[in-house]
């Protein structure tokens, strides 16, 4: 009886501490499902963040890969004619002759040789050419020098000796 008189007088109270209790558990739970739900998304959300470095990085590589297309695109005749007379103005060397040779075809890239013929006053000259010829913007490949000296008359009283040079230059291209 005096439990009866007890759960009566504070019904309402009993009532409200069990919907407390019952709202405590329910939101437990509901706290519990949403940081599961969270740590799910903050792992996603790190995945794509990896995979977002990775496409930054192949984007970067594929950048380079178009500069260095671009380098080794494929020269004709008349643009190696062209970077030669630029280079022979500087430095002082004769352009006799552009012949182009066999094109040599490699699994990767194909390789066109050029045989140009200069003349030049001396070494210095000559040094200076083959070097501008292989810091130039286009890529170009010194392979083969032959070098032989002609005499030319200056004057009367003066010889000069003059060296004709026999170069084999190769540019590369991408296939």
């Amino acid at each position: 009886m005096v439990a009866i008189d007890f759960f009566s007088k504070n019904k309402n109270k009993i009532i409200n501490a069990g919907v407390i209790l019952l709202l405590i558990f329910v939101t437990f739970y509901l706290y519990n499902i949403q940081s599961k739900q969270l740590a799910l998304l903050e792992k996603s959300k790190n995945e794509e963040i990896k995979k977002s470095e990775v496409i930054k990085s192949l984007i970067q590589v594929e950048k380079g890969i178009n500069n260095y297309k671009q380098i080794f695109n494929r020269k004709d005749l008349g643009s190696v004619i062209d970077a030669m007379t630029d280079i022979a103005k500087d430095t002082r060397v004769k352009v006799s002759s552009v012949k182009p040779g066999v094109e040599q075809q490699y699994a990767e890239y194909i390789k066109t040789p050029f045989l140009i013929v200069v003349r030049v006053a001396d070494y210095h000259a000559l040094g200076q050419f083959i070097s501008k010829v292989e810091n130039y913007k286009d890529l170009f490949l010194v392979e083969d020098i032959n070098i032989t000296t002609s005499n030319s008359m200056q004057s009367d009283k003066e010889k000069g000796k003059d060296l004709d040079i026999s170069l084999k230059i190769s540019t590369i291209t991408c296939r």
